[in-house]
């Protein structure tokens, strides 16, 4: 590692939590099972608050897309991801997630 590298992966990486790429039927189906679920009693959450998304600072590309699941998992993995971004190295990120070298 030259001097000029980045030193984290939070220097080359930013991380989103975006929402799913489905189409209105889809997002309508979820919902509406989430509410049955909860009018029945459950705690049973049936929708997920979107993916995590990777992408390189350089050109914005996308590295890494995971789904987030129910919110408090989201919560979750987005502290993973963001506190794997701070402490490890690029390399040592691309490692852990399975990223190809770039």
């Amino acid at each position: 590692m030259t001097t000029d590298d980045p030193t984290l992966a939070a220097d080359v990486y930013t991380r989103a939590l975006e929402p799913h790429r489905r189409g209105r039927l889809r997002r309508t189906a979820v919902v509406a099972a989430d509410i049955v679920a909860s009018s029945l009693g459950g705690l049973l959450e049936l929708s997920s608050a979107g993916e995590v998304v990777v992408r390189r600072r350089a050109d914005d590309r996308e590295v890494l897309r995971v789904l987030a699941g129910p919110p408090e998992e989201a919560a979750q993995l987005v502290a993973h991801v963001d506190e794997q971004l701070t402490s490890m190295s690029p390399a040592e990120f691309r490692e852990a997630w399975g990223i190809a070298q770039e």
